[in-house]
């Protein structure tokens, strides 16, 4: 499964600790900026909610306000363009749903 999820990052640098980051994050994005810090989401293998916030929690550890996880059928749209390290990810994982 997929999950799309997205949280407030309160560090002043939100990304990943590991580039790119661990396999079960095909792909994430900043989508802006307030308060609570930046806005990001992700596009999650998981198995469950808990475990796509466990996969996020491994390489953005202090976030502590979710926005939404919710069951995705992976596609994200021109808004999220992918990067290179995100392109054989999402596909390969989309073509494993689709066989």
């Amino acid at each position: 499964m997929q999950y799309w999820i997205s949280w407030y990052q309160p560090t002043e640098d939100h990304r990943p600790l590991s580039f790119p980051p661990n396999e079960n994050i095909l792909g994430w994005w900043c989508t802006g900026h307030s308060e609570a810090g930046a806005t990001l989401c992700a596009m999650v293998k998981a198995l469950s909610e808990e475990e796509a916030r466990f996969h996020v929690k491994v390489e953005w550890p202090e976030v502590e306000e979710w926005r939404f996880c919710e069951e995705s059928d992976g596609k994200v749209g021109d808004r999220f363009p992918l990067s290179e390290w995100m392109i054989p990810r999402m596909a390969q994982y989309n073509d494993k749903e689709n066989v």
